[in-house]
């Protein structure tokens, strides 16, 4: 094996080990026409050699020489500059040689500097009630990926896994925000009563529509290469996503409704139960209309090119398309559950907060 290898484009996956690996681009040679592709397939794609040196895995301090095709689909081109970095596809066949292909951009470094501007400042403008969020974010996310993933590649039912998701992560996350607290416990209890809502409307459309929960392309891929589990399995993992998804604006309508009875109940020592609960009312009806909208757009934004695609579809057609109508299905059952967890916080943090609760009905 030399230390300067000619690779070809496409990677035979199945033909050894793969390891994903960051390279340098040391320089890029002219481009030219692949004429073999053109008169095979008749797409026009140039193809230029782009010396790269590996900087870490088995062949760390290697420089190779690999094709990089440029199509006329931006998608699966990677543009390689000198001093830029790659991520390349190394496989190592059982004879020891391997075969190198440039994979995407080495997106990482941006990704990190991104986050770290968010972290700082969240932190300093956040304080010390701002690293506690964090951390509850930290708890929300470690759950996700190492609860609800493995369990779900192993076959257990993912609605029932991200129930149990959704439990634990709004029990530590609203402690961590507000402490062992009665504005803790009505927050808790409103949210719950929100996912609940929000899981059986996702169940019952799901099942009674129906959805399959494989519109989309990865779940296609899901099933028919990786994980070929019964329809249901994947029905229930779009249930899952459903109230995953709507979790976290469902937590801030609690947190946010309970803390203002807190400081109704504060400040007015004498407030009885039905005033209290008139004033998270009076709140969760102005967070209504922004966070519904917050919900909405969220799912809307991340579905523009299908709402793009399939503008020119007539509207009695549209709706009734199972990838149209898990959107559609996701982004309502999401808001109903929003909704509904407005007034049980506003109760739940009234009847817990209010110094006199025999006087609700003077």
């Amino acid at each position: 094996m030399s230390d300067r290898a000619q690779a070809p484009a496409a990677v035979k996956n199945g033909f050894g080990e793969e390891e994903f690996v960051v390279a340098k681009v040391l320089s890029v040679g002219q481009p030219t026409l692949n004429q073999d592709l053109k008169a095979s397939t008749g797409m026009v794609a140039t193809r230029s050699v782009v010396n790269v040196e590996i900087v870490e895995g088995k062949l760390k301090g290697k420089t190779v020489d690999v094709y990089n095709e440029i199509t006329d689909n931006p998608a699966f081109n990677v543009i390689c500059q000198p001093g830029k970095e790659v991520v390349l596809s190394v496989i190592t066949t059982p004879g020891g040689k391997y075969e190198v292909n440039i994979a995407d951009y080495h997106r990482a470094p941006v990704l990190g500097g991104l986050l770290l501007v968010f972290l700082v400042l969240f932190i300093f403008f956040g304080g010390k009630q701002g690293v506690k969020s964090l951390v509850a974010l930290v708890i929300s996310v470690a759950l996700i990926a190492f609860v609800l993933l493995p369990l779900s590649l192993q076959g257990f039912n993912p609605l029932i896994v991200a129930i149990f998701i959704c439990l634990v992560s709004t029990g530590t996350s609203m402690y961590f925000v507000a402490g062992a607290s009665k504005k803790c416990l009505a927050a808790i209890l409103g949210t719950l009563g929100g996912v609940i809502a929000a899981g059986i409307a996702a169940h019952l459309v799901i099942d009674q529509a129906p959805l399959t929960g494989l519109s989309s392309e990865e779940a296609q891929i899901l099933r028919g290469s990786l994980f070929n589990q019964p329809p249901r399995f994947y029905a229930g993992l779009l249930a899952a996503g459903m109230l995953i998804g709507a979790l976290g604006v469902i937590m801030d309508v609690g947190i946010s409704v309970a803390s203002t009875v807190a400081e109704v109940a504060k400040n007015k020592s004498s407030a009885t139960v039905k005033e209290l609960y008139q004033s998270g009312m009076n709140v969760g009806r102005d967070i209504m209309g922004t966070m519904t909208n917050t919900l909405i757009l969220a799912y809307t934004g991340s579905a523009l090119p299908l709402l793009m695609l399939i503008s020119q579809i007539p509207s009695n057609k549209l709706i009734n398309l199972d990838l149209v109508a898990t959107e559609v299905a996701s982004a309502i059952s999401g808001s109903l559950g929003l909704v509904l967890t407005i007034p049980l916080t506003a109760y739940f943090a009234a009847r817990l907060m209010a110094t006199d609760i025999s006087n609700q009905e003077k």
